[in-house]
C-alpha cells in the first residue's frame, strides 16, 4: 500500500501538523494545507489552512465559536482524528523533480485530483453510530472535514509527493449532532484507499502528460518509461529500509531457526522503518534540491530533460471502456477476489476493480 491511515490520539495531537510538519523543509517552497468536505464548510472552513482553526477542531471545538463543544468532550487519551497519507509512485515524483515548471504543475494536479477523487469517495461512505430506540444504528455521515497538506521531498530529501489528508473525528449526523466518525471504513480498507488514489492517478496523469504505465502491482504501478536505475537513484529511504528488513530477517532466522509468520514479519517490517528514520533536515532551499536531483541525473550518464522526454507524450488515453470490456473487468474482479476469500463486502469488490482498471483509460 502506498496510502496508509495513521490514528491521531491524545493531547496535542494535531499540533505536528502547524509547529513541526512547516519546517520540515525550510523553504521548499512546500504549500500550505487546505480544507475541503461537504461538513467543513458547514463550518465555515474553505481555503487554505487556519492553523487556529485546525488545532481547534482537532480539539473537538467549533473554530467559529472556540467556547462550544463540537458533540462530547474528548478525554486525554481520546482519538482526535485520522491521517490518511496519499504518496505518489516513485516514478511520478522524479517526473516532478526533473520536469519544467509546466511539467510539475501537471504532475502536482493530477496527484491533487487523485487525493481529491479519494476523499469523495471516503466522504460518500463515512457514517457514525448512535442508538434508535435502544439498538446501536449504523447511518450515513452528512460530510466529513478534511485538511489537505501536501508535501513534495520526503525526510530523506528525495523526491516524493505525498499529500497528508488529516480528518478530524467529528462528523455531523443526520439528527444535527456532531459523533465520532466511524473508522471501521478507512482503517479496515486501507488497501481499498490505495486502490482508488492508484487508479484515480492513472487516469489523470495520462491525460495530462500522456505518460504509459507498467502492468500494477496489487493495484499499484510505475511508469513504463522510466527506468529502474532512475527509480533506484531517487529511492534512497526505500533502499535503506529493504537493507534493514533483510538484516533483521536474517537474524530472525539465526535466532529462531524459523521464517517469521506474517504478523511478525510485519512487525519486523514496521521496526525497519522507524530504525531508518531519519530526523527532519532544517535550511533546506527549494532551488540547490532541485538542483541536486538534476545532478544525480547526469551522474547516471543521461540529463533530466532526457529522462523527462521520454516518459511523457506517449499515448493518447482513451475514455471509456465498451460493454464488452466492462463485464470482462467485473469477471476479472470477481475471479481475483474468489480466489483469496470465499466472502467480500462492497469496498473489497471496488478495491479489486480499480486494481484492475485498464492503464490505457484517461
Amino acid at each position: 500500500m502506498t496510502v496508509r491511515v495513521t490514528t491521531l490520539k491524545g493531547l496535542g495531537a494535531g499540533r505536528y501538523y502547524v509547529e513541526q510538519l512547516p519546517n520540515y523543509y525550510l523553504d521548499a517552497h512546500e504549500p500550505r494545507g487546505r480544507w475541503v468536505g461537504i461538513a467543513a464548510h458547514e463550518l465555515a472552513l474553505s481555503g487554505e489552512l487556519d492553523d487556529v482553526d485546525f488545532l481547534a477542531i482537532m480539539d473537538g471545538l467549533d473554530p467559529n465559536r472556540p467556547d462550544r463543544q463540537l458533540g462530547r468532550a474528548y478525554g486525554d487519551e481520546s482519538v482526535r482524528g485520522f491521517d490518511v497519507t496519499c504518496s505518489a509512485p516513485k516514478s511520478v515524483s522524479v517526473l516532478f523533480a526533473l520536469g519544467d515548471d509546466e511539467v510539475r504543475q501537471r504532475v502536482l494536479g493530477a496527484h491533487d485530483r487523485a487525493v481529491e477523487a479519494l476523499v469523495g469517495w471516503i466522504e460518500r461512505h463515512a457514517h457514525t453510530r448512535y442508538r434508535i430506540g435502544g439498538e446501536v444504528a449504523v447511518v450515513d455521515a452528512d460530510g466529513i472535514v478534511a485538511a489537505l497538506i501536501r508535501q513534495n521531498t520526503s525526510r530523506a530529501l528525495d523526491p516524493q509527493i505525498h499529500t497528508h489528508v488529516v480528518i478530524p473525528n467529528r462528523v455531523k449526523s443526520p439528527d444535527g449532532r456532531w459523533l465520532a466518525l466511524d473508522a471501521r471504513l478507512i482503517k479496515r480498507d486501507q488497501r481499498t484507499l490505495s486502490a482508488l488514489y492508484h487508479a484515480a492517478l492513472r487516469a489523470e496523469l495520462p491525460r495530462r502528460l500522456g505518460v504509459r504505465w507498467r502492468t500494477p502491482e496489487n493495484g499499484i504501478a510505475e511508469m513504463a518509461d522510466v527506468p529502474d536505475a532512475v527509480l533506484t537513484e531517487y529511492s534512497s529511504r526505500t533502499n535503506e529500509i529493504r537493507h534493514r528488513i533483510d538484516t533483521k530477517l536474517a537474524r530472525f532466522v539465526a535466532n529462531m531457526d524459523r521464517d517469521p509468520p506474517p504478523r511478525e514479519r510485519w512487525r519486523l517490517e514496521r521496526e525497519a522503518v522507524l530504525d531508518t528514520r531519519p530526523g527532519k533536515e532544517p535550511n533546506v532551499n527549494a532551488a540547490v534540491l532541485h538542483a541536486e536531483w538534476r545532478e544525480q541525473a547526469r551522474m547516471l550518464g543521461t540529463t533530466p530533460g532526457a529522462i523527462v522526454a521520454e516518459a511523457v507524450g506517449r499515448v493518447s488515453p482513451r475514455r471509456s471502456l465498451d460493454p464488452d470490456e466492462t463485464n470482462t473487468l467485473i469477471d476479472r474482479a470477481v475471479a481475483a477476489i474468489s480466489e483469496r476469500q470465499s466472502t467480500w463486502r462492497p469496498t473489497e469488490l471496488q478495491r479489486a476493480l480499480a486494481a484492475l482498471l485498464a492503464t490505457a483509460l484517461g
